[in-house]
């Protein structure tokens, strides 16, 4: 028997029982459905996670910090952040920005009023490359004077300190002339308390950034060598004198390194641990997390497989109620030559179309119901914070294909006996007992 035979026999045998091959086929597309939405649900959070973590700042950012030293073990060495360290970082393998970087603190006026805010200093030749999107005006440049870039949420940080009763503050970012203070309690100052005697600067705005990046959105950005000059400023006019090992102007209190892809993250995290800094990205804390949406995915689909289970003891019993059902027809086969191969691939093909057609239509089910979970699931995004856009399910077409691939099997395993045992039948025996 060639196989085009075996595939019309075999389509017209499940044909003729059509209410139980159609029952047979329904457990299947269950048990496939039921795989197919528990792991997307799984993807569903782990891309939740990713988007939650992606609004705390870049996924592709590393924060190198001064690594601590215990004053207790003097041969511990003090590796430094300065220009020589941002440039080893620019020389590893996919890194494509270093911005080193310095804060204070302090306050901008308004007119009545105020906002207190870190005040950062950064290199403005690589903002674009490091995320910075801009609302309104432009990005820094290294030729601004007491110029800024606020984050895209600081007009929400103003407020009136002697108003009594809260009004929304009437602010304008770009229009209005505004001054800086780096005195941390402007606002708040009380009678009678004794105040350095801060300079006030007034400063011009070069732009507003985008809002939705909780890294950025309540900062004030400067070019670093401005930020450096105030900080010299306040320390004269708190009368801050140097001390030995306090940081020095070509020290940093932080330097960032942009990596040009997520997956190389760690590998040039761990690199720069290796030279003695300390290192951290919010991929250490998304891994967390992909980890526990990992074992929920696990138990999601455990659940869905013993639907398919289920489906595949069905098929098992469909066919070896098809073989009492064909026995004389075993039996004739047999006689006139048919071979106890050609006998097996017929029930395993027999098998295996109805864990085919189970996956397919199960597929299909599949992106119905992850449809309806996504439209009726935005309460989701709002937990996680990150709008009711973010879905709920998310479904890869690759699952699809595997779902079919592995319904199949199921059905080609759970086939194999049926198909021995009928290769194992007697024709003289299955003949007389007809």
């Amino acid at each position: 028997m060639n196989s085009l035979d075996l595939i019309r026999m075999g389509s017209k045998n499940l044909w003729r029982r059509k209410m139980r091959t159609i029952l047979t086929i329904l457990s299947v597309v269950i048990g496939a459905s039921s795989i197919i939405v528990m792991l997307s649900l799984g993807f569903g959070l782990s891309q939740a996670f990713e988007d939650q973590i992606a609004q705390w700042g870049s996924l592709t950012t590393i924060n190198v910090h001064q690594r601590w030293v215990d004053p207790s073990m003097p041969k511990q060495d003090q590796v430094k952040l300065d220009d020589s360290a941002v440039q080893s970082f620019k020389n590893l393998d996919n890194v494509v920005a270093v911005s080193p970087t310095i804060e204070t603190y302090g306050a901008i006026i308004d007119g009545r009023y105020v906002a207190q805010a870190p005040i950062k200093g950064i290199d403005p030749d690589v903002m674009e490359e490091f995320g910075f999107e801009i609302a309104e005006g432009r990005l820094l440049n290294n030729a601004d004077e007491l110029t800024v870039v606020f984050g895209g949420n600081m007009s929400q940080n103003f407020y009136e300190p002697k108003a009594r009763v809260w009004r929304e503050p009437k602010v304008d970012l770009m229009k209005d002339r505004m001054t800086l203070t780096l005195n941390p309690n402007y606002g708040w100052d009380e009678p009678g308390m004794e105040t350095p005697n801060y300079k006030e600067y007034k400063i011009k705005t070069a732009g507003v950034l985008a809002e939705g990046d909780w890294e950025t959105g309540y900062g004030i950005y400067m070019p670093i060598k401005e930020v450096q000059k105030l900080i010299k400023e306040k320390e004269k006019a708190e009368n801050v004198k140097p001390q030995p090992g306090r940081q020095s102007e070509s020290q940093y209190q932080q330097i960032n390194v942009k990596v040009n892809d997520m997956k190389n993250v760690k590998e040039v995290q761990d690199a720069i641990i290796a030279m003695g800094h300390e290192a951290y990205s919010l991929n250490d804390q998304l891994e967390s997390m992909k980890k526990t949406a990992g074992v929920i995915q696990a138990v999601l689909g455990g659940i869905g497989a013993i639907s398919l289970i289920v489906a595949a003891i069905g098929i098992t019993n469909t066919m070896v109620m098809s073989i009492y059902e064909r026995t004389k027809e075993i039996g004739v086969m047999k006689v006139i030559g048919a071979s106890m191969k050609d006998i097996k691939r017929l029930f395993l093909f027999e098998s295996a179309l109805i864990g085919l057609l189970g996956g397919i239509f199960g597929g299909a089910f599949s992106y119905l119901l992850s449809f309806l979970l996504n439209k009726f699931g935005s309460r989701f995004g709002d937990y996680f914070g990150t709008g009711p856009d973010t879905r709920i399910s998310i479904i890869p077409i690759w699952l699809i294909f595997a779902a079919m691939a592995f319904s199949a099997l199921i059905g080609i395993l759970s086939g194999y006996y049926p198909a021995k045992r009928a290769m194992n039948l007697s024709a003289l025996e299955a003949i007389r007992t007809e």
